[in-house]
């Protein structure tokens, strides 16, 4: 019988992995006027409908017309060159959620994680990879279930715990010709003090 491997995160993975690029203004409704109302309306929905009701937000603002110009804003903004980037994009004045532009290279992505909070994303330009995991609970591991690409316009969502537990990233090859950095918008259930610690679950994996 093959052994197996656990890899656990270290603590420091989290700050580590991303670097965030707050803001002291609303980029959001710069780029997206009425988006930011919405979200905060939406916040209102039963809680099992939140991240659904936020995900549907997302895929009726982004429209086709908008994209080029918020994707080429955002890759305006400072980039990291060693990890993905997070750009804050508006914090909820009464910190109930915090939106955050998502900048990925050729091959950066996240460490597997669930999440502390409900989330919402969409895939505004490139490919995203999503490894799904399941949880067990005999060995306390996340367990590689499959792998999906979530192209541009494309969209997921889920709640805290321990049912939606993934990896993201830009698989795309650094030696590939024309290959250009994978853009997404993520909503987090946080105000945007804590987005950089109360967001992402780190979990140990059974590989």
């Amino acid at each position: 019988m093959q052994s197996q491997q656990i890899v656990t995160p270290t603590s420091t993975a989290l700050v580590t992995r991303a670097q965030y690029f707050g803001q002291t203004e609303s980029l959001l409704d710069r780029w997206l006027p009425g988006c930011s109302a919405r979200l905060s309306r939406v916040c209102c929905s039963l809680a099992e409908r939140l991240p659904f009701s936020v995900r549907e937000v997302l895929n009726e603002a982004l429209t086709q017309n908008r994209l080029a110009n918020i994707v080429d804003s955002l890759l305006a903004l400072p980039q990291s060159e060693n990890q993905y980037t997070r750009h804050v994009l508006h914090a909820d004045p009464e910190g109930r959620f915090t939106v955050v532009g998502l900048v990925w290279a050729p091959q950066q992505f996240s460490p597997v994680h669930a999440h502390f909070t409900w989330c919402a994303y969409r895939v505004l330009t490139g490919e995203l990879t999503e490894t799904q995991y399941t949880w067990d609970s005999a060995t306390d591991t996340a367990v590689s279930a499959k792998t999906i690409t979530r192209r541009a316009g494309q969209s997921a969502c889920g709640h805290a715990g321990l049912d939606f537990i993934h990896r993201l990233g830009n698989a795309t090859r650094t030696n590939k010709a024309g290959s250009e950095p994978a853009v997404s918008i993520h909503v987090y259930g946080v105000d945007a003090d804590r987005i950089s610690s109360h967001v992402n679950r780190l979990l140990a994996v059974n590989e």
